[in-house]
């Protein structure tokens, strides 16, 4: 199979100037490059994902799912753990499969830190993080040049003992036709906390904030194209603006973000503990935009794991942080990252952490079972745990998790919940009739919308008539 025929289209939508030395652009009556995209990772990549859709859309390039038959394959790695390095490499050699003449680029955390194993599993082109914001020139420039950049696309390396002076942002002009009535804006990068067990730091540098204006515009675009909520991401969300030098800098741009018409929903992703600061607590409390939804990164319940860590708080101090959304925020989802198996992590350790977690209001868990990476401090720690340690912690901390999820979900029964409709199933493989969406508290609703006029984008109401761990179900109510 071909690789196809190149688009001949620019960003804005005009005729390309071939490059010296290039054949001219196809004809437009030609079919355009279908573009297929893997995201494997955060919500940070995903994010970068819907930006790079977008800039292979305005470039006019066709956007097909992973499993078609595409021309280009995108994979956005991840390398936070050892699970992570592999799906990356396993989504290059799937896209390879699919179609052994396409071009396969690799990009992410994995291909700034390990560019090679990624080569080797057959990516054509690496893309580190430095230069993601011009993947989509860089693979159309190799598509044009049949491949004579194949070998020419080092990835360069982060100096974390400086901070750039200005950060490339992605940015969404439109919806890409494969997105979602949620869009994420990623409003910083980077990371200047240096946790012992964590390589990303050197992945994606120190940390870095989007000006405020730049975020307000880029909000407003995403507005225009139809988002109704816009999800907060970073690497360190929590220390936006902190490299500007200004105070409360994140509850500044929420406010801003609030005055935007159109924007009915706000969600901030992941913010660390000691970020959490009374100020925003009391903002989403009286805000009548910012999602009752709070994810707070705990990592383990122990002081003496905490600091092995490199953590930056104690077991007390998040607890009362957790505690304090739970009385101002009524019905607020909190919910947290745990770690299990850390160096040196023993079974009166663990226990802590598992008590700390059953007695707090969160109400559900990202549990991870710790992963060695080269370039870590934790790395010369001893008393490594062994899998058979890891395991069954982790399966009793995920069981606690799904109680709790559990135990939130049932609270709504009885009650009405206002969703953001994501999914009508009512065509295809699984026409159900079911509609799909989320309240602002991070509750996944499913109700019968076969024969009511209901479509998706759209906020309805819903009756909640029973609940189990992954979602609740109920019947609409009309307005």
């Amino acid at each position: 199979m071909s690789k196809g025929p190149l688009p001949g289209v620019d960003a804005a939508g005009g005729a390309l100037d071939p490059a010296p030395g290039t054949a001219p652009p196809p004809d437009s009556s030609t079919k355009p490059t279908r573009v297929a995209f893997q995201n494997v990772g955060c919500k940070l990549n995903q994010c970068e994902v819907e930006a790079l859709q977008d800039g292979f859309q305005r470039r006019g390039y066709e956007l097909v799912p992973f499993g078609a038959g595409a021309d280009v394959y995108v994979v956005n790695t991840c390398t936070v753990t050892g699970s992570g390095d592999a799906d990356s490499r396993r989504a290059v050699r799937r896209a390879v499969r699919f179609n052994p003449d396409a071009t396969v680029v690799a990009t992410g955390c994995y291909a700034q830190r390990r560019p090679d194993a990624l080569r080797e599993a057959g990516a054509e082109l690496v893309v580190g993080n430095d230069d993601k914001a011009n993947l989509v020139d860089t693979v159309h420039r190799h598509l044009t040049v049949n491949h004579h950049l194949a070998d020419s696309t080092p990835v360069a390396t982060f100096d974390p003992s400086t901070r750039p002076k200005a950060a490339r942002f992605l940015e969404i002009h439109g919806a890409p036709s494969l997105g979602r009535t949620r869009g994420t804006l990623k409003i910083q990068d980077g990371c200047d906390e240096h946790c012992t067990y964590c390589v990303i730091p050197s992945v994606r540098g120190v940390s870095v904030s989007r000006p405020l204006d730049e975020c307000l515009e880029q909000a407003r675009r995403m507005v225009t194209a139809g988002y109704r909520e816009v999800v907060l991401t970073g690497v360190h969300t929590g220390s936006y603006g902190v490299d500007f030098g200004e105070d409360e800098s994140l509850l500044s741009l929420l406010r801003a973000l609030e005055e935007i018409d159109g924007l009915a929903r706000i969600r901030l992703n992941s913010v660390e503990p000691g970020f959490v600061t009374d100020a925003l607590i009391r903002h989403l409390a009286d805000s009548s935009k910012l999602c009752r939804h709070f994810h707070i990164p705990l990592q383990s319940g122990d002081d003496q794991i905490l600091r092995r860590m490199g953590r930056r708080y104690t077991a007390r101090q998040y607890a009362r942080v957790v505690e304090s959304i739970a009385d101002l925020v009524p019905d607020c989802a909190i919910g947290a990252d745990v770690m299990v198996g850390f160096p040196g992590e023993s079974r009166e350790h663990f226990d802590n952490t598992f008590e700390l977690i059953r007695r707090l209001p969160l109400t559900y868990l990202h549990v991870f079972s710790y992963s060695m990476r080269d370039g870590t401090a934790a790395l010369r720690l001893g008393d490594r745990q062994t899998r058979a340690t890891q395991r069954p912690r982790a399966r009793q901390l995920i069981r606690l998790g799904e109680d709790k999820r559990l135990a939130f979900n049932q609270r709504f029964l009885g009650t009405r919940l206002r969703i953001l409709i994501e999914e009508c199933r009512s065509s295809g493989a699984d026409a159900s009739g079911l509609a799909v969406g989320r309240s602002d508290n991070y509750v996944k609703v499913l109700f019968n919308a076969a024969k009511q006029d209901i479509a998706v984008n759209e906020f309805v109401e819903v009756r909640v008539d029973s609940a189990r761990q992954d979602a609740v179900f109920g019947e609409w109510v009309p307005s």
